[in-house]
């Protein structure tokens, strides 16, 4: 007789184990076999996807950071806090500290139409000083020279746009200042000493660099410079900003971290990865309501195995745990082959896409083969993600360890606590009533 008051966790995994190696009446295993491929399925789907939207994000946040915001922004600094500053430079948690000037301009080429182009004045020397922006910069034509009188540097596709190379002259009207008159704007002529490439299509279309003596010289600007400050750990932002606004006695709105300069899109960053993560965990739900409904059935059909183990004197949690034990093996079974396809399709996401380049342009050949006597072809030019469509040369991806884990526990979880709902039907057996008509 089996004891009600406790039973040994040994047998209820046999009879588990028994219960999922054992063939159905019906469909044999196809039910599990469904319910493991599509929790594995899922978990690979979204271990994939967002592993690419990680590398995505990831690629764009570095280069807003490293490019453009800094982690740190200090406004309107007098020269003694400049100083002050700078000095900040030689700590450890100091990657680097650059003083720059944004300046809204016209830019003409050697085609008729204007563009809208950011000049940013930054010191000579701003490749020594900043190796951050010397990783992003990847230099197309030229090099990154401003030590020249009137030099210029630009990006590569505000290049295309303007029908300008290296030694060209670009013409800039500042669209501010005292001294701008709508009426007679006046041009100052620029020469591109270099042309470069961030792989971020804002930058690489609008943008451009001058030296600061550029900003005095030729578009008579003298405001206060903007101080931007990298970290060498750019979560230590909120530490260095109270830090350093207690040092250098600093008023409300004089120092801004990269998290509140960048706050709309990071917000909408992280609303587009919720959103997508909801969108595609919903196969989990599918999944879900297919195991509930095989485990109910596997219920069904094993009701007198279950009425003579109650008859033994098995208590209904343990039965209950049998199946919910079955359910369990699905879910990890299924988010394991999961997550380990999930993870060699994401750190070859772009050997993955060529494969399935090869295959489409394949049978679009077979198929134009089987065609040609009605007259019908295909293009034979096809790609998942050409650079003419899309403005990158390879798909990045980047796994990240807490939610691979999320994803896989998840999955289980679903699986589980379909087996739980299952399982429920168990109590409502009665051996008595079961036995008689046996």
């Amino acid at each position: 007789m089996l004891q009600n008051d406790r039973y040994t966790p040994g047998w209820v995994t046999f009879v588990a184990a028994r219960h999922f190696r054992t063939r159905r009446h019906e469909k044999g295993h196809t039910a599990s076999v469904l319910s493991i491929t599509g929790i594995a399925v899922g978990v690979m789907t979204l271990v994939t996807v967002l592993a690419v939207m990680n590398g995505f994000q990831l690629s764009t946040i570095q280069d807003i950071l490293e490019v453009n915001s800094y982690h740190l922004r200090f406004y309107e600094l007098d020269e003694q806090r400049a100083q002050m500053l700078e000095r900040q430079a030689a700590t450890t948690a100091v990657q680097a500290v650059v003083p720059f000037v944004d300046l809204e301009t016209i830019a003409r080429g050697h085609f008729e139409r204007p563009r809208g182009v950011l000049l940013r004045a930054v010191p000579e020397d701003v490749m020594l000083r900043d190796r951050g922006l010397r990783r992003q910069l990847s230099m197309q034509q030229g090099s990154f020279e401003l030590d020249e009188e009137g030099s210029v540097v630009i990006g590569s596709e505000l290049a295309r746009a303007m029908g300008v190379r290296v030694g060209d002259t670009v013409w800039f009207v500042h669209l501010g200042g005292e001294q701008f008159d709508v009426r007679a704007p006046q041009e100052t002529a620029l020469t591109v000493t270099g042309i470069f490439r961030t792989g971020t299509l804002e930058f690489d279309q609008s943008w451009g660099f001058i030296s600061l003596d550029a900003v005095r010289e030729r578009f008579a600007a003298d405001e206060f410079p903007t101080w931007g400050l990298k970290l060498r750990d750019r979560f230590a932002d909120q530490r260095m900003e109270s830090h350093l606004r207690s040092a250098l006695n600093l008023q409300p709105g004089q120092v801004e971290s990269w998290r509140s300069y960048n706050r709309a899109l990071f917000s909408a960053l992280r609303v587009e990865k919720t959103m997508l993560m909801v969108l595609v965990g919903l196969i989990f739900l599918v999944v879900g309501v297919n195991i509930f409904q095989s485990l109910r059935r596997s219920v069904v059909e094993r009701t007198e195995e279950i009425a003579t183990l109650k008859a033994l004197g098995a208590p209904p949690r343990a039965l209950q745990a049998v199946f919910v034990f079955e359910g369990v093996m699905i879910g990890f079974i299924g988010a394991g082959i999961g997550t380990v396809l999930g993870l060699l399709i994401s750190q070859n996401i772009n050997t993955a896409f060529a494969l399935a380049e090869v295959a489409i342009l394949t049978g679009q050949e077979l198929l134009g083969t089987l065609l040609v006597p009605l007259g019908i072809g295909f293009g034979a030019e096809f790609s998942l993600f050409s650079p003419q469509h899309f403005y990158i040369d390879q798909v990045p991806a980047e796994v990240l360890l807490p939610e691979t884990v999320g994803v896989f526990l998840f999955a289980v979880g679903s699986a589980v606590a379909a087996a739980l709902a299952a399982s429920r039907r168990v109590a409502r057996i009665t051996p008595a009533e079961v036995l008689r008509h046996e």
